[in-house]
């Protein structure tokens, strides 16, 4: 099975050419992402394998800060791309404990070897507790978490309460709801709201948008983007069948 990468570069020749020696070299590239929102948002569709993360990416929030998000919710390797950044930023991106850094402009084989570095320490680090996993109570543990989110749909979930509530730290939460999952507490999420989603369309005076609010969407264009992401068509091309 081919690792996933998603690669975060707001110079779109850059992230194509990346895009380009990576999949020649046998990786998936399963996204591109411009800046950090679109990043977070690919991150939790995608799960990938590994984060290649511009450093100095524009927007609201800086590669950083994306880092450090992912940092709080993911067990993800992140390798850096920096031309070059001053004191204060490099010390920002050292805290978040990335795997590696791949200095601009590079070659095709410094690319691919930090890559491949970055997998194997990953890895490595990630075995102990995998091993804990492999003996876990699974679902048993999970049950209180999938009935609380049940509950509680139509209202702000985070992962970090999930986590806190059975006691585990928030990534090692992430790594273990994965592997008896089979898909991320985010992606779990969404995919219960849209179930639900379904079956209050079936009341047909009731508008849209407030449907999406009883399942927990912020708006009916939230619930759009995963109705159709997850099913393939909109609320109301379901509802009108």
């Amino acid at each position: 099975m081919r690792s996933k990468v998603l690669i975060v570069e707001d110079e779109r020749l850059v992230a194509q050419h990346i895009a380009q020696l990576l999949k020649s070299d046998g990786y998936e590239v399963c996204a591109i992402a411009s800046d950090g929102a679109t990043a977070l948002k690919k991150i939790a569709e995608f799960y990938p394998d590994l984060i290649l993360l511009d450093i100095r990416i524009k927007g609201e929030i800086d590669g950083v800060e994306v880092a450090e998000r992912i940092k709080s919710l993911y067990s993800i390797p992140i390798v850096y791309l920096t031309a070059f950044s001053d004191g204060e930023t490099l010390e920002r991106a050292q805290k978040t404990n990335p795997q590696g850094y791949v200095i601009k402009p590079f070659r095709r084989q410094q690319l691919i070897s930090t890559l491949a570095i970055a997998m194997a320490n990953h890895q490595q680090q990630e075995k102990p507790e995998e091993d804990n996993l492999s003996v876990s109570t699974g679902h048993y543990r999970l049950q209180p978490t999938l009935d609380y989110i049940q509950e509680h749909l139509d209202q702000g979930i985070t992962v970090e309460f999930l986590a806190g509530a059975i006691g585990m730290s928030t990534a090692y939460f992430c790594r273990f709801f994965q592997k008896e999952m089979g898909c991320s507490p985010y992606q779990f999420i969404i995919q219960q709201r849209v179930e639900r989603a379904k079956i209050i369309l079936l009341e047909r005076e009731l508008p849209i948008s407030e449907v999406a609010l009883r399942c927990g969407f912020s708006s009916h264009s939230q619930l759009n983007y995963h109705f159709r992401n997850l099913l393939g068509i909109t609320p109301k091309e379901y509802r009108s069948r």
